[in-house]
């Protein structure tokens, strides 16, 4: 039976923003630390490391955000139905046990999971853009990690990170398109990695089987061995697509043991390139 919770972290944050709002920047961090000090660590941040970058240079943002922060509602049963369509997609039937945690971050900090036991907690930050989209995703890793035996967030291989990127992707436009909504989950002719596909996929090769952060954290949000950001987001785009095309479905990619996964996004690049039907860029 899946337990499908929610919890928020957003009236805590106004009370410390409110408040750090009326005295002098020296004083803020204290005020963070009395009412806010977010419970959790983001993979890849020391400690205090979230504090330091919202006082540094997100605070002038959040007056732009202010009221979506105020007015988020926290929505237990849409939750629910929410992952519930995405394990009638996925055909999962381990039961999900989770906790939603919305939190305010920097505007830059992802959303991440955290696994205790059998349970998983999914922090999402609310200031983010397209929020309804990154749920969905971050929702769909969370089934997936629950069907697959998959870990969560940065303690993966690379190829890992690649594929449930491209299922999460992939299972939301599905899901968006069959709720009427026109919002994309990735425009990606918007990003430069999409400028050389091939180069992109073949630069990425080699480093399938790392687990370091510094490698999953470069092919993400920092510039990958091609130079672009969202490298391995736009490869998890390819290779899942190109698995779709071959006659696989959703749940079947779903259903992958968490072991033969690296082996299939390395067979699925060389098919890829060995089409080389990808069209690249004219400069």
């Amino acid at each position: 039976m899946d337990v499908v919770k929610s919890t928020q972290m957003l009236d805590k944050f106004l009370k410390f923003y409110d408040q750090a709002a009326q005295v002098p920047p020296h004083q803020r961090y204290q005020l963070w630390v009395e009412h806010y000090a977010f419970p959790y660590t983001p993979p890849g941040y020391h400690q205090d490391q979230l504090a330091k970058e919202m006082l540094e240079y997100a605070w002038d943002q959040y007056t732009h955000v202010y009221e979506k922060i105020q007015f988020f509602e926290v929505d237990s049963v849409a939750l629910s139905e929410q992952v519930e369509s995405i394990k009638q997609t996925l055909q999962c039937t381990e039961p999900v046990h989770l906790t939603v945690l919305f939190f305010v971050g920097t505007f830059e900090t992802d959303p991440f999971i955290v696994k205790d036991d059998h349970r998983y907690t999914l922090c999402f930050p609310v200031e983010l853009a397209s929020s309804r989209t990154r749920l969905c995703q971050e929702l769909t890793r969370v089934v997936h990690c629950s069907q697959s035996g998959l870990a969560p967030s940065h303690t993966r291989t690379l190829g890992q990170l690649i594929f449930q990127e491209g299922l999460s992707l992939h299972t939301t436009q599905e899901l968006l398109q069959s709720d009427g909504v026109a919002e994309r989950p990735s425009t990606w002719h918007k990003e430069k990695c999409s400028r050389e596909p091939n180069r992109v996929m073949i630069n990425i090769l080699p480093h399938l089987h790392r687990t370091d952060y510094e490698a999953l954290y470069s092919f993400t949000k920092g510039t990958g061995a091609s130079g672009y950001e969202k490298e391995a987001n736009y490869t998890g785009w390819l290779v899942v697509g190109h698995l779709l095309e071959q006659s696989s479905t959703l749940y079947e990619l779903a259903k992958i043991h968490k072991d033969d996964v690296d082996s299939l996004v390395e067979k699925s690049l060389f098919s890829l390139l060995n089409q080389a039907y990808l069209t690249q860029a004219q400069e």
